[in-house]
């Protein structure tokens, strides 16, 4: 792959900085060698998906692989807690191998087969993900899981390489998937509005969903990560652009920003352009963060993934050509993301404290669908929209203070006690503003064109 030239995107919008972000990760993610982390997750996804009809024909080895990339969560989080950045990336890959061969190799063995079997196995997984192509990975792999055979993970392999990490940082995984332990609420309205009604103490994970709350986790570590990455870069870069020689030695620590140094070398703006296009990455970030925090139930085919996907995107454009629309229309979410993301993000406060389970979490997302606003990026949670009519939307929402900037709801839950209470207050907030914000969408673009329609024929 070649490296992304700048004169190939259009940064007139922020989708164009956006593609040119992603390209970039995505060349030096190829550059940098064996995958760490999210990458591993993804691939492990793709993984399945690939080799589909062969490795479904494994019983157990499609849960072994997801709680393989729950594993990776925890190495990865571990090993970025080292001050030592030198050698990190090949020490993840390291452990994650040492840990995939020991916990292959204890499916094996628990199973009357040779370990030595399932160790080749584990360590020719992790070989082939950070080495080879897609295509190769889906070849390789079922190749070598045909040497393992029936049966779940081995529960060794929750903490990598023998590790010692906070406890919250290792799934919890059995044979069906996540633990999820109980519901925890006792809040009646809440509780009798989902599934014909849930009692305090149902258990409401599945499979599927354990799933989805992993890739969840892990995208939400390493997206709060970046931020604060990102973070000191800009406090960093900002602090040494008076001191050329502690600068230098910055931006060997920082090849990224280093990166952006170069392309607008030679201008006497260059720092502050650097500083703007770390704060437009941060915001990218920011605005991703909440929207992984706002996807808490699984996709599916009756309601997939719409935002800024293959299909929506698809969708989108059929939907520009049939109202002959000048430019292109805007995505806008129903239930505002900011919102949701912060009584989400606070219910993983309480998860975290050890006041809350993730059942609580996933009975908080369903009664919002039980009301009929689903959070998140799901296609009924989403409608096109002209750019105009978009902006003037959000701009009287805001100035009506039915939509406030996600901080400002994060700052008004931090006084929350419990989970009943959070419960109770996620109530009030979709009967009022989110409703209000749902209604108000559905009408807007349609009441614009009338008064236009209006206007012009007077």
């Amino acid at each position: 792959m070649e490296k992304p030239d700048q004169k190939d995107y259009d940064f007139s919008s922020q989708e164009g900085y956006d593609q040119y972000d992603a390209a970039v990760a995505t060349y030096e993610r190829i550059q940098k060698g064996p995958m760490i982390g999210t990458e591993f997750v993804d691939t492990v996804e793709d993984v399945v998906q690939s080799a589909g009809e062969q490795i479904s024909k494994i019983p157990g080895v499609s849960v072994g692989l997801q709680y393989f990339g729950g594993a990776v969560k925890t190495v990865d989080q571990v090993m970025s807690q080292d001050q030592g950045l030198g050698g990190m990336v090949y020490r993840t890959y390291k452990n994650v191998r040492s840990a995939a061969e020991e916990g292959f190799g204890d499916l094996a063995e628990n199973l009357g087969v040779d370990p030595r079997i399932g160790s080749f196995a584990g360590g020719e997984f992790v070989d082939t993900l950070a080495t080879a192509g897609l295509g190769s990975v889906a070849k390789k792999t079922a190749a070598v899981v045909d040497k393992l055979p029936p049966g779940g993970m081995s529960p060794q392999l929750a903490m990598a390489g023998g590790m010692t990490a906070p406890t919250q940082l290792a799934p919890q995984i059995t044979k069906g998937g996540v633990v999820m332990k109980a519901v925890t609420t006792t809040d009646q309205p809440t509780l009798e509005a989902v599934r014909g009604g849930v009692k305090t103490g149902d258990k409401l994970v599945t499979p599927t969903q354990g799933k989805r709350l992993i890739r969840r986790d892990v995208e939400i570590d390493r997206l709060k990560g970046s931020i604060e990455q990102t973070n000191v870069q800009l406090d960093a870069l900002l602090e040494l652009q008076g001191d050329p020689n502690n600068l230098r030695l910055f931006l060997n620590d920082n090849p990224e920003v280093e990166q952006l140094m170069g392309m607008y070398e030679g201008r006497p703006d260059q720092l502050k352009k650097v500083a703007n296009r770390l704060r437009e990455r941060r915001i990218g970030a920011q605005e991703s963060l909440s929207r992984q925090q706002s996807n808490i139930l699984p996709f599916d085919e009756t309601d997939p993934n719409f935002f800024r996907s293959k299909e929506g995107l698809v969708a989108k454009k059929q939907e520009e050509v049939r109202r002959s629309i000048e430019g292109y229309l805007e995505q806008h979410h129903l239930f505002p993301k900011g919102i949701s993301a912060a009584f989400f993000g606070r219910m993983d406060d309480l998860i975290s404290k050890g006041q809350a389970d993730k059942d609580d979490l996933i009975l908080m997302a369903e009664y919002a669908v039980a009301q009929g606003k689903r959070t998140g990026d799901v296609k009924s949670n989403l409608i096109n929209m002209r750019k105009d009519p978009h902006n003037e939307l959000h701009t009287m929402l805001r100035a009506s203070g039915a939509e406030l900037g996600k901080t400002d709801y994060v700052r008004s839950l931090k006084d929350v006690k419990d989970v009943n209470e959070l419960m109770r207050r996620w109530r009030n907030m979709l009967d009022s503003d989110v409703a209000y914000n749902v209604d108000t969408a559905k009408v807007w673009e349609p009441l614009d064109d009338l008064i236009k329609e209006v206007r012009s024929t007077k």
